[in-house]
């Protein structure tokens, strides 16, 4: 079991780039704290909050494409490798600012319009390295280490943002991350460099336009992607408001209150970990369009009936359990379908259109999810469950759907790996 768990760690590569974006990670979960403090600290006022998310969301909302563009131009490795820099340097500058004077309003909303254009560039990228760096084979459990890395951030880095903001202040928190983006940067230097095209080497407005239109293309004409598009769509419309709006809504009709919440989330995090980790132990079955209808159709009835339950234990029990078959279908199964299915000079744009429902989908989903819990917090819940159900039904009555499989070898077999870009070979 554990040799299952480890294999991917096998990898010099791998073992490198994880423990970099690890610790990267942790920092960022970490910066949000202390940057959502800052802001609050300097300004006094929600509103310039969301101003300042908003300074980060649209630089990273025009220029996703783009970056799915040049990732599969220069390499996921190194638009990785400069988007940690340029997200070091921006926020080690804030943060050298913010221990030796007063932060102006403007730095930080340049902040945040940096560190969006460089997620832009940074997400696609990050989706797309996995296959480079360990064999199709270890692909589930690679991406399930990914996610417990992932997950621990999530558990680790606020505690230690709070902690570190309430002892030393802000900047501190600032330059800690700024070194991890570094310490990233350095590990992916253990990444193997993709071979280039000499007739690629020019780059122009031109061709960057014609590979973007070859990745929608591609995607329109692949019923797979199509599939993991309409996934996307729903999960985004289902959960950014609920868990952003709704969970709050439904805590607070519970006595315990602010215990609620904390307890509703802590339980979705267990059972986020708790999958990855079976996911990482198992590996992945090889019916991926049966496993992902199914979980998909739980989490609508899952959705459908949190609203109505009783108490905040019943409903911290349902979240575990809810977390366990999303963790393990979505965040480990589906990229892993992804990353296998599409061809390596594609992945960086898949990936950018992939992560275009959430950006666009996500605003839509809080405002929908605001307007209805205003009105009745059970049936807001019942709202979230409908993108989910009216999926998971269409692709229960699709035979296509239901046949579609993981390839052998990332289902444990010893296929070829879909991508192009070479493996590093173990050590």
């Amino acid at each position: 079991m554990r040799e299952r768990i480890v294999a991917p760690l096998r990898s010099r590569a791998f073992r490198w780039v994880w423990g970099g974006e690890g610790l990267s990670m942790l920092g960022d979960c970490a910066f949000d704290v202390a940057f959502i403090w800052l802001v609050l600290q300097v300004t006094g006022s929600p509103v310039a909050l969301a101003g300042a998310m908003l300074a980060q969301a649209i630089p990273r909302a025009v220029l996703m494409l783009l970056g799915g563009a040049i990732t599969d131009r220069f390499s996921p490795r190194t638009v990785m490798l400069v988007s940690h820099l340029t997200r070091g340097a921006a926020v080690g500058a804030l943060g050298l600012v913010a221990a030796i004077g007063d932060v102006a309003v403007w730095q930080l909303l340049l902040l945040a319009a940096v560190m969006g254009a460089a997620e832009a560039f940074f997400w696609p990228a990050s989706g797309s390295i996995l296959p480079s760096l360990v064999a199709a084979r270890d692909l589930p459990r690679a991406n399930a280490l990914v996610g417990l890395a992932e997950q621990v951030a999530r558990l680790a880095g606020p505690v230690l943002g709070g902690l570190a903001v309430a002892g030393a202040g802000p900047a501190l928190v600032f330059l800690l991350n700024a070194v991890t983006f570094f310490v990233a940067a350095a590990t992916l230097r253990a990444a193997p460099r993709a071979p280039r095209d000499p007739a690629e080497a020019a780059t122009s407005v031109t061709a960057i336009r014609d590979e973007i239109v070859s990745g929608f293309r591609y995607a329109g004409r692949s019923w797979e992607i199509r599939v993991v598009l309409l996934l996307i769509s729903a999960a985004t419309l289902s959960y950014s408001g609920l868990f952003a709006v709704g969970l709050p809504a439904l805590a607070g009709t519970f006595p315990q209150g602010a215990l609620a919440l904390g307890l509703l989330l802590s339980a979705w995090g267990l059972g986020q970990l708790l999958g990855t980790v079976g996911a990482g132990i198992t590996g992945l079955p090889a019916r991926w369009g049966i496993l992902i209808i199914g979980v998909t159709l739980c989490e609508g009835a899952a959705f459908a009936g949190l609203g109505f339950l009783p108490n905040p234990w019943a409903a911290a029990a349902l979240l575990v359990v809810l977390g366990i078959g999303v963790a393990y279908s979505t965040d480990v199964a589906l990229p892993t379908f992804v990353q296998t299915r599409t061809p390596g000079e594609l992945l960086g744009r898949v990936n950018s259109i992939l992560n275009a429902p959430r950006v666009v989908l996500e605003p839509l989903s809080l405002a929908l999810m605001g307007v209805v819990v205003a009105i009745d917090v059970r049936w807001g819940f019942a709202m979230a469950a409908v993108p989910m159900l009216a999926v998971g039904l269409t692709l229960l009555a699709s035979r296509n759907a239901r046949q579609l499989r993981m390839p052998t070898a990332a289902a444990g077999g010893t296929g070829p790996a879909a991508s192009s870009v070479p493996v590093e070979s173990e050590t």
